[in-house]
């Protein structure tokens, strides 16, 4: 039976074309590319770079893997004919959708123009897709009344304040729906995903040479390290706590809701927003004849990546170049000494109840960053560079990471479509079982690139700071020191940047992952003796470091997900 709004002839939203909107302009700040909205207009904080549209694949992947369809829940009366997608960003999504269902109409609007021009998409699916532009918090959308009968909002949470979600749900989605049809939600919680400091305190040390004194005769010895003082400022909870505030600041001052699933995270940076109940969830169940809403799935941080390989051997003389065999004035460490630093294995190898690979070998079996099909051994399995057994002294032990790879949270699931649409049938938790650490990895980068594409506004949050809350950095390590120039502060908090970039590269290991699916690890190249013996100091530091480790460091999450289907009444 056709639907009432796609019966009707369409002046400005006519099928398988872009509508322009007169605000389409983007402004450039420091190299990426934002809305150019007032945040009181559009809050939304994201940039739209490249890297920060495509995270829109992982959450594709994600879906078509776990639930085997592009939406959740399934359509008893037939596929949709007429789908919106509000805040489509690229429009992914609905270019997969249109190949699942043939026979439906797309339509996505968003606040800009960054979706895959209809020229570039072959004629069956661009005939079936249009392109709007707007902003429904200042605008009414332009469609009629009970004109789909499927609306679809992926994570709107980051671009809509508390105090519009009412009007969005009863006075947007319910009355373009079609009644008896159904509005998928599924939000992500705001997280700044953060990393212990035993794991990023060898990233910062440095072999210093300059507290090394050399005397004429060849000897040489190290000054007193002096005691720590007594005024040294309270110690952080982690390196990065100040962007963290930052982060989470930008969301707060925009009237937006960090927890837009209605679950509990426990924020290290404590304000009066963190414990606001989630708005959303309430109005969608408010508004909606049936809801499923399903549980939270909350993913936790992948297992610790074991260390990439050194490009070739450490040289025979690594322990007098290092500097640390001058335990005395006359005399060093021999090479053999017991006291030398444990080597890295030339290969890393991965541990799995079916085989045993190596960053060196490829695989001819189908795998993908969504099966599981391996998991890490600890990092301290020792491989010889001839392919010999280690000797008895070398430390060997393989121990498999066995961790639930995520937590499910069922206090706020609820459902009012009878026990045959069951809250489990949302998301299956057999196939997120089925997932391995590389899928983890890929969340943890999801979460933390997210914190990276709102840097320009942690920035002017950082500014605003600076120029009115002054006390509020001191206590995260940042002195407002008057004669620094803007730009001074700038090339400050880029560092910081930069910093937590970089760590999260670290943790995050993508070469890891790709090493298991079979890709050979791209050659480094070729290290100067000095620069061997840094990289296996950190090395070794890292090792050592990993010790003071905790399952909870593990159990922290770095995402956490949820699902929602209403269905209108008649």
């Amino acid at each position: 039976m056709p639907l009432p709004g796609a019966t009707r002839p369409l002046d400005s939203i006519s099928s398988g074309r872009r509508v322009p909107h007169k605000n389409k302009d983007f402004l450039n700040k420091n190299g990426h590319r934002h809305h150019s909205y007032e945040p009181e207009k559009a809050p939304y904080p994201l940039s739209y770079d490249r890297q920060v549209l495509e995270l829109e694949s992982i959450d594709l992947s994600f879906l078509l893997h776990v639930v085997k369809s592009v939406s959740f829940g399934t359509f008893p009366d037939g596929q949709p004919l007429r789908s919106l997608d509000l805040g489509c960003g690229s429009g992914m999504w609905i270019l997969e959708a249109a190949k699942e269902w043939t026979d439906c109409h797309f339509v996505g609007f968003d606040l800009v123009d960054v979706q895959v021009p209809l020229s570039l998409l072959e004629p069956q699916i661009a005939s079936r897709v249009t392109w709007v532009h707007g902003n429904f918090l200042t605008t009414k959308l332009p469609f009629d009344d009970d004109e789909f009968d499927h609306v679809r909002m992926q994570s709107l949470g980051k671009g809509i304040p508390e105090n519009k979600v009412r009007i969005l749900i009863t006075s947007m989605v319910c009355q373009l729906l079609v009644p008896d049809n159904v509005s998928h939600h599924s939000p992500s919680d705001i997280i700044f995903p953060t990393l212990p400091s035993w794991f990023t305190a060898p990233l910062r040390a440095r072999n210093k040479r300059s507290d090394s004194i050399h005397r004429p005769n060849g000897m040489h010895t190290r000054e007193a390290t002096p005691p720590p003082s007594s005024a040294d400022p309270t110690p952080l909870p982690h390196d990065h706590v100040l962007l963290e505030s930052l982060y989470y600041g930008v969301f707060e001052n925009r009237f937006i809701n960090l927890r837009p699933t209605g679950g509990y995270l426990p924020f290290t940076i404590t304000t009066s927003v963190h414990q606001k109940p989630a708005i959303l969830p309430i109005h969608f169940t408010s508004n909606f004849r049936h809801v499923i809403s399903g549980p939270i799935v909350h993913f936790r941080m992948p297992a610790i990546p074991p260390l990439p390989q050194l490009p070739q051997p450490l040289p025979a003389n690594a322990l007098l170049m290092s500097g640390d065999g001058d335990k005395s004035e006359g005399g060093s460490q021999s090479p053999g000494s017991s006291e030398m630093p444990t080597l890295r294995p030339s290969t890393v190898s991965f541990s799995s109840a079916d085989s045993r690979r190596t960053s060196q070998s490829t695989s001819t079996e189908k795998s993908s960053l969504f099966d599981r099909s391996y998991s890490l051994s600890d990092a301290n399995t020792q491989t010889s560079h001839s392919g010999d057994p280690p000797s008895p002294s070398s430390p060997k032990t393989t121990q498999t990471t066995k961790l639930p790879f995520h937590v499910i949270d069922w206090s706020s699931a609820e459902n009012t479509m009878g026990s045959a649409h069951g809250s489990r049938v949302l998301i299956p938790l057999e196939e997120v079982d089925q997932l391995n650490e590389s899928s983890l990895a890929m969340q943890l980068y999801w979460s933390y690139q997210n914190v990276l594409a709102c840097q320009e506004p942690m920035w002017e949050e950082l500014m605003d700071r600076m120029r009115n809350r002054p006390n509020e950095l001191r206590e995260f390590g940042w002195e407002n020191d008057l004669e620094l120039t803007e730009l001074e502060s700038r090339a400050k908090f880029e560092v910081l940047v930069e910093r937590y970039k970089r760590d999260m590269q670290a943790r995050i290991s993508l070469w890891c992952s790709l090493a298991e699916l079979g890709w050979p690890v791209p050659p480094r190249e070729p290290l100067s003796k000095a620069e061997l013996v840094e990289e296996e100091r950190l090395h070794h530091a890292m090792l050592e470091a990993r010790q003071s480790a905790s399952e909870d460091d593990l159990q922290t999450y770095c995402r956490s997900v949820r699902a929602f289907v209403g269905s209108k009444s008649s």
